[in-house]
């Protein structure tokens, strides 16, 4: 017995659909990475209840899209974080948000900073760690994402921050 020329048809359109839907979801996230350059305006250190340094800072910039998707180049950049260093090395934790226009995301980072003396005796501080996205408007509406940052800190109150991940829009 052989299937109907209807039944052939329901396949083919059932295939169509499938192919059509695996092709989408993979076309839409995006590779993304930047590097923001910030300005630190830091209210600290305070000490916590162990007797380490509590830092609570906040600090303004901009990004520079430098993945294989162009994302939030020029975008305004906002962030608000709190660390615990002993030494100049600890956790630190924030939130960040990029803004372009009515296009924002806004995610959470966690991370540590780690600090060592250079051989002229000035301190030189990095950082390592992850981002995800919380929320988003805009062209970026719904977005979710996650990835990795890098950074290092130019003078006190300077930072430049290398990001990479992936969003889905």
């Amino acid at each position: 017995m052989q299937p109907s020329p209807r039944t052939y048809r329901a396949f083919l359109v059932a295939l169509m659909m499938l192919t059509a839907s695996a092709f989408q979801s993979a076309r839409s996230t995006l590779e993304v990475a930047g590097e923001l350059t910030l300005v630190t305006s830091s209210a600290g250190p305070g000490r916590d209840a162990r007797g380490r340094d509590a830092w609570i800072s906040g600090a303004t910039g901009s990004n520079r899209s430098t993945g294989k998707s162009e994302f939030m180049n020029r975008a305004a950049v906002v962030t608000a974080d709190t660390s615990l260093l002993v030494a100049g090395t600890g956790p630190h934790q924030g939130t960040i948000t990029m803004a372009d226009g009515a296009n924002r995301l806004i995610c959470a980072w966690r991370g540590r900073v780690t600090t060592v003396m250079g051989a002229d005796g000035t301190p030189r501080s990095t950082s390592v760690g992850t981002w995800t996205v919380l929320s988003s408007s805009g062209r970026y509406a719904g977005a979710t994402g996650r990835g990795t940052y890098t950074g290092r800190y130019a003078s006190s109150t300077t930072s430049v921050m290398e990001w990479a991940g992936m969003i889905t829009p």
